[in-house]
Order: C-alpha cells, then structure tokens, then sequence
C-alpha cells in the first residue's frame, strides 16, 4: 500500500469517527437528513437484485446530473441488459436525479469517501463497473473497487487550471489513485494532458469530448422561446439582456451596463441569474441603491405576468431557458476570477454570448464558440456596456452571431456516444 494512501485512510477514519456523533445526534434531534446521512454511512435499503448488467454511475450534484442524464439514455438504448444505480452527493442533485423516471434505474446518495462506507455500499450495489463523472477522485471508493476487481472509469472528464494546482500538492496520492482507474474519456486534449501530468497512464486515457453538447441539442425546444416571451409579456421589438450564473461584483456591472442601455432603449429587459441564488438578497439591494423595479422570477411564474424591466431569478433549473429569449447573454464567473461558466448553454438557442477573460475553467467552451466567432470577449464594464449598446443597434447582427453559436454547438455534438464505447470497452452485454 502507497504510504501517503495510508495516511489519507487514518486521517479520514480519525476525522469521520470524530464528527459521527454529532451527525448522528443532530439527525435524531431534527428528523432532517436522515435517508442523506444513513445512505452517505453506506446503509442502503433494498435495492432491486443486480439480475442484469448494472452500472454504478456517480455524478455529484444538479451540473453533472444533468450531464449524466444524456449518457444513462445511451447506455439503457445500448442493451436491455444493462441497469444503473446513479448516485449524487447534494439533497438538489438527488431530487433532479429522482425525476429521471426509468424502470432500469434506481438513484442513491453516494457513500463519504470512508473505507466502512464505501465497502457497505460496494456490497448493496454490487456493480459489474463503476463510472465516475467529471473529475470525482476520491481515494477509499476508488481503491476498494479496484481490489473488489471492479472496473472503474471517469467518463466526460476534466480537469481545471485550479484542481490540476490542488491535486499537485498531493502529487504521490493522486497518481497512485489514478493508476488504479482502467479508463480516462475526457472532454479535451488539454484535459486529458493535465491528467497525464498528475499520473494517469497515457494508454488509458481518451479525448472524446463533452456530453454537455448532446444535453444541450436535447433539451432545445423550439416553442419555449415564444411560451416564456407570452408569459412575461415580452414583445417582439424589446430588446432582451440576460446575465446568467453572474458572481459577487458582476451585478453591479450588469446594473451599470443595463442603465446605460435604458437612456437609449428605456424597454430593455434585463434579467440577472446569479449562480447561487442564496445571494439574491444582496442583489435585491444593489437593485434597490440603483433605484430599479424588479420582479423575482418566481413572482411571474406564479402569476404568469411581469410589472418590472428587472427580473431577478431566484429559482433553480429555469436558466436555460430563459436564455432562449435573449437577444444577448453575458455569462458571468468571467469579468470576475472564478473560472467562467458554460457559454454553449445560450449559444445552443443561437445567442450571441459575451464574456470576460476569466475563462479557465471552460476555455473548452470558449474556444469553441471563439472558432465560431458567435461569442465576444470583454475586459471590464466598460466593454461590456459598449457591446450590448452597439448590438442594441445591429441586432440583425447579433442574430447572424447567435446562429454561428448554435452551429458550433450542434458540430460538437456525439461525445455521449464515445463516453458510452469505453465504458462498455471489452464488457460483453
């Protein structure tokens, strides 16, 4: 056993057994947690007997849920011999998870990362292969499974700038994890690079590109742009600026930019979506300071209306679509250090997308939509406020960039198909 493994195994049963009482205490006193605390300890109820070919896929929470949802469609199509247990980490991603309906697929909390729970749940799974989505390296779930000879593979795998700098600072840990996974499909060349640097095999690891794309072409409805813009009373001739997943500091840019358009264009909608909506009351009050109107989003779906300019999204899931209205999207985390968002989730509705240049964590996005040329970069509020103003005034050019976004997006499409190939690589179902 690596020595550096066994640390990790000391320190993390030291750290769990100390803190299990007061878990288990404060789920006894409130009621709350208590399907999410047992199932994370590995204590499961009955699952349906693993009759079939049955696939154990983790995917963490809501964003790789929804990854994972185009995958568990190619895999069920693949064989009606295969079943998949899904498991998530986070309360948001078990409900998204449990609305996936399918008399093949049953969804779980993950265990924690502890050698007790791990093997528990190993044996109430009983998985013929463990997938683990994105970049989920927990060191005791990987381990066990490869001595229990169950094969394990990281599909639709990456690794960002920031993790690939955390992982280095546990360099012989990680590389002696990574040698135990029997297979890598990441989404880039420039991911799949960083995983080699940290250790995997070369011969294990393949570039087979981003099922986001394929989520993306699925989800694309045709009539919901026309649905949200009766809804919100939106009319044809207004000019439509969302800000989606913006971070602390960006709101007061999209305020200032969204003003300055107002002078000219005093219709123009805005709608702002932070990232984490538990925010939303310091937004309200930078609302407020610059004297705006506005509307929560769960206002006018209750009331299937709008009275405001300013709508404040303060529900999950609804984002997407919200794009579809869009005359021009900023997609936030980018004008502020905290890696950028998906900008090909409004390019698949043919929106022009800006950003900023703190794109670590999607260049594979940005790069993408850059070939296109259906996105722009700005640098600062100034820029931003700039662009929406000019294509205010051009929007037939806006659309002409917009279509060449959504182009990009539907070239792109497919990786589910490859991802699906190495999972079931020399598994006979």
């Amino acid at each position: 056993m690596n020595i550096f493994y066994g640390i990790y195994v000391f320190l993390s049963t030291i750290l769990i057994v100390s803190l299990l009482p007061f878990i288990l205490i404060g789920v006894f006193l409130t009621g709350r947690y208590k399907k999410l605390v047992f199932q994370r300890l590995g204590f499961y109820p009955k699952l349906s007997p693993p009759n079939r070919f049955r696939i154990w896929l983790h995917a963490v929470s809501v964003g790789e849920i929804n990854v994972a949802r185009s995958i568990i469609d190619m895999l069920l199509e693949t064989s009606p011999n295969i079943d998949i247990v899904l498991s998530t980490t986070t309360p948001r991603g078990y409900d998204l998870a449990s609305k996936i309906e399918h008399p093949r697929l049953q969804c779980v909390y993950s265990p924690i990362d502890f050698i007790f729970s791990v093997r528990l749940a190993l044996h109430a799974i009983q998985p013929r292969i463990l997938v683990l989505l994105e970049t989920e390296i927990w060191p005791n779930w990987i381990y066990i499974a490869n001595s229990f000879n169950i094969p394990i593979k990281i599909v639709n795998g990456r690794i960002s700038q920031k993790s690939f700098n955390g992982f280095q600072k546990f360099s012989s840990l990680v590389k002696f994890i990574l040698q135990k996974i029997d297979a890598f499909s990441m989404i880039s060349h420039d991911n799949a690079n960083r995983l080699c640097q940290l250790g995997a095999l070369p011969h294990k690891v393949y570039v087979s590109g981003n099922a986001k794309f394929d989520l993306l072409k699925q989800t694309y409805n045709h009539a919901l742009p026309a649905k949200l813009k009766s809804m919100l009373n939106i009319h044809s001739d207004s000019f439509v600026f969302v800000a989606g997943s913006t971070r602390t500091g960006e709101e007061d840019m999209v305020i200032a930019a969204y003003k300055a358009l107002c002078l000219k264009y005093p219709d123009t909608i805005c709608i702002i979506a932070p990232r984490h909506i538990e925010r939303n009351a310091s937004i309200e009050n930078l609302l407020k300071k610059s004297h705006l109107i506005f509307n929560r989003y769960s206002w006018c779906k209750l009331n299937k209306s709008r009275n405001a300019s300013v709508i404040l999204v303060d529900t999950i899931g609804d984002l997407a679509g919200l794009y579809s209205i869009a005359n021009v999207v900023f997609c936030g985390g980018s004008l502020v250090p905290k890696g950028g968002q998906n900008v090909l989730e409004p390019a698949i509705w043919g929106k022009l997308v800006l950003y900023g240049p703190h794109m670590d964590d999607f260049l594979w996005a940005k790069d993408a939509l850059d070939a296109s040329t259906g996105g722009m970069n700005v640098s600062n509020v100034d820029e931003l406020t700039k662009q929406i103003l000019f294509f205010a005034d051009h929007r037939d050019q806006a659309a002409t960039m917009g279509k060449k976004a959504r182009a990009a997006v539907l070239k792109l499409s497919g990786a589910a198909r490859k991802h699906v190939d190495i999972i079931l690589q020399e598994m006979n179902v």
